[in-house]
């Protein structure tokens, strides 16, 4: 099956995407009645925001909608291409890794698993992926010198980095969970900006991947946006967090492409910066990282007297903006596009509009 208006490439990736979305927006009121049926649901304590019982097996129907989105391959004659014998190892590994920290994720929502179990369990799949090839061998850091720009890592401190990176990225995307539809919009933001980067490159498995996780996370976003129909859980943020982690240096798994260490941290200033500051401060005050607290951006924006849909539309234009920087550094969009972004936050900052009003009055 062809499109006379889209290249192939365009074409399955517009059928996964919209396939994701559909499935995912369709199955999202289901599992929120089998949830509250069997009272799955996430109860409101004093660090959390919302005030009443709320369904947290959101994770499930972005998981399902997501390798629905991949199967709608089936139907555009594309299978044999695309088929699990001929994907590549790193797709594969993907597939499967990413499989099994959403299960663990749906054992801590069901079950309550203590964090060092979560943590060391995540370390296991991180490990898993770097023996099969998905790993981080060199590092661009040209920012701080001309001759940095293919850094080779040993492979000791390869697998430190590796794992490090992938449970670091899938505790900050469950950290950053803490308000309606935070973690998810940073999701798709920081999706879309490594689309961008991607597509033009062919990579055709992960261009796959990654129109399947946003058809997904943009379904998911319109039950989950303040007030929240349904939350995530750690199902959810395990598995987008995981695939955000490996997406972010795929390209670096080939020797020839260094991961880029500018460009992944300015996409993911926020989830990243945040989950730093938090273990700091929690180190600094004596307290285990690991526990929650109401030290995050979200909760201390919130404190300073924000609601909650003022403080998630203020971090996801924050976010939006150093992804249009990074986008602009790497050569992918214009320069204008940063005033543009600018304008956006100024936007979605009621303070600052506050202070203009101010002064135009």
């Amino acid at each position: 099956m062809k499109s006379i208006f889209f290249t192939d490439l365009q074409f399955l990736i517009l059928i996964i995407g919209t396939t994701s979305f559909l499935v995912t927006y369709i199955l999202v009121p289901i599992t929120k009645g089998f949830g509250e049926k069997y009272n799955i649901n996430d109860i409101p304590n004093n660090r959390k925001l919302h005030t009443r019982a709320i369904v947290r097996l959101g994770g499930v129907p972005i998981f399902v909608g997501f390798f629905c989105g991949l199967l709608s391959i089936l139907f555009t004659g594309s299978f044999n291409q695309f088929s699990l014998e001929n994907m590549n190892s790193y797709g594969r590994i993907m597939l499967f890794t990413g499989s099994a920290i959403f299960f663990l994720g749906l054992l801590d929502d069901l079950f309550k698993l203590s964090p060092k179990f979560r943590l060391g369990f995540q370390l296991l799949v991180a490990s898993i992926a770097w023996f099969n090839n998905l790993r981080i061998n060199s590092l661009n850091l040209e920012f701080i010198s001309s001759d940095l720009s293919n850094v080779q890592i040993p492979i000791f401190i390869s697998y430190l980095i590796t794992i490090i990176w992938i449970a670091g990225i899938i505790n900050a995307i469950n950290w950053m969970d803490g308000a309606d539809g935070l973690a998810i919009g940073l999701l798709i933001i920081a999706s879309l900006a490594f689309f961008i980067i991607e597509l033009p490159n062919n990579s055709l498995y992960l261009s796959c991947i990654m129109a399947s996780l946003i058809g997904a996370a943009l379904a998911f976003l319109k039950f989950n946006y303040h007030p929240a129909k349904i939350i995530m859980g750690d199902s959810g943020s395990y598995f987008l967090g995981f695939n955000l982690s490996i997406i972010s240096f795929i390209s670096a798994a080939d020797n020839s492409t260094p991961f880029d260490v500018r460009i992944v941290f300015l996409i993911m200033f926020i989830p990243i910066s945040d989950m730093v500051y938090v273990i700091l401060k929690r180190i600094i005050n004596g307290k285990i990282p690991l526990y929650p607290d109401k030290t995050h951006l979200h909760h201390r924006l919130l404190k300073s007297g924000l609601n909650q849909r003022e403080t998630v539309n203020i971090i996801w234009s924050l976010s939006a903006f150093f992804a249009v920087i990074a986008l602009v550094i790497d050569g992918r969009i214009s320069p204008v596009f940063i005033l543009y972004s600018v304008v956006i936050h100024l936007i979605c900052n009621p303070r600052i509009k506050e202070f203009f009003k101010k002064i135009l009055n």
